[in-house]
């Protein structure tokens, strides 16, 4: 099958490794048909995962693609037209592309609700699909870190917490750890993806915060209080924000002494670490355990670039 991607638009080549990530760990083939970033045509044996996304807007079945107004008949009771403009093609505006896209659609039209929606995404070429999934309906924003019951301004937003999950390439209800899990929101997304979700912290106030939001939103974890070197077992991933420096969640202890540790522990329990590092120093701290299969840098202020990571043993 066809899927015709529209991206949110930011972070091309980790938009790109999270669908790589989702493909893999669901062990379905795919290859990039086009790729015309923020949007992607994607040959697919199914799409169905790819409804964990984080960085994806829109899966529409792909019906045709082009450098001008697609040429195509089809049949559709009950439809309506979309385009969205990204960018380019200037000459051209949305609403010119809807309507000539319509005319070549044989069916009642039906602008309020109706049961067909052609999407008509405009990058560099023009591109139109049948939506099969609108990620409105996932409601990220409630889940953002203003609308939890406790949050704090570091917080990621739920659907970098996706984008970050889905880097690790698992499999189906993997067993994935957040030993640093705070407010629990990787937690949170975790449980909601259909993962077996533990964490820990060492701050007592950290899980109870997590305790309530998770309970907020019907998320299930299983959560402990220890420090990172308390932990046991085996992991299908370690998924994870640490801590920046803040006193409160270190207790004092040197950054780079706790990451150490931590990256220590991680390899005796896991092949495979999701993890946002605060800086290049604590990226090489990784690299003394793990192999680093990714990295992608997104900025959040001025004193503070999110290094979101991938490593591995395997």
């Amino acid at each position: 099958m066809k899927l015709l991607i529209e991206h949110w638009g930011e972070h091309e080549d980790f938009a790109l490794a999270e669908i790589e990530g989702i493909f893999t760990g669901h062990g379905i083939e795919y290859r990039i048909v086009e790729d015309d970033y923020p949007v992607r045509v994607i040959d697919a044996k199914a799409w169905e995962p790819l409804k964990n996304a984080g960085f994806i807007r829109y899966i529409s079945r792909h019906i045709a693609s082009s450098s001008a107004i697609p040429e195509f008949t089809i049949e559709l009771d009950d439809f309506a037209v979309r385009a969205r403009k990204y960018f380019g093609l200037r000459e051209i505006s949305g609403s010119e592309v809807e309507r000539r896209i319509g005319m070549m659609i044989r069916g009642r039209v039906n602008l309020g609700n109706p049961k067909n929606m052609v999407r008509a995404p405009i990058a560099r070429r023009i591109h139109a699909g049948l939506l099969l999934y609108d990620f409105k309906d996932e409601n990220f924003e409630s889940r953002r870190p203003s609308n939890l019951p406790v949050s704090y301004p570091v917080t990621m937003h739920p659907r970098y917490t996706r984008a970050l999950i889905n880097l690790a390439a698992i499999p189906p209800r993997a067993k994935i750890l957040d030993p640093f899990c705070g407010t629990g929101t990787i937690l949170m997304e975790a449980s909601l993806m259909g993962y077996e979700a533990y964490g820990s912290d060492i701050d007592a106030r950290m899980i109870r915060a997590a305790e309530i939001n998770l309970r907020k939103f019907g998320a299930k974890a299983e959560i402990t209080r220890r420090d990172v070197g308390e932990i046991e077992g085996e992991y299908d991933a370690v998924i994870t924000d640490p801590p920046y420096g803040r006193s409160s969640s270190s207790r004092g202890e040197r950054i780079e002494d706790l990451y150490e540790r931590a990256f220590r522990k991680f390899s005796d329990i896991t092949d495979r670490v999701a993890i946002v590092l605060p800086g290049s120093w604590a990226v090489e701290i990784g690299k003394k355990y793990f192999n680093l299969e990714h990295e992608y840098r997104v900025r959040v202020h001025k004193s503070l670039t999110r290094h979101y990571c991938l490593f591995t043993n395997s």
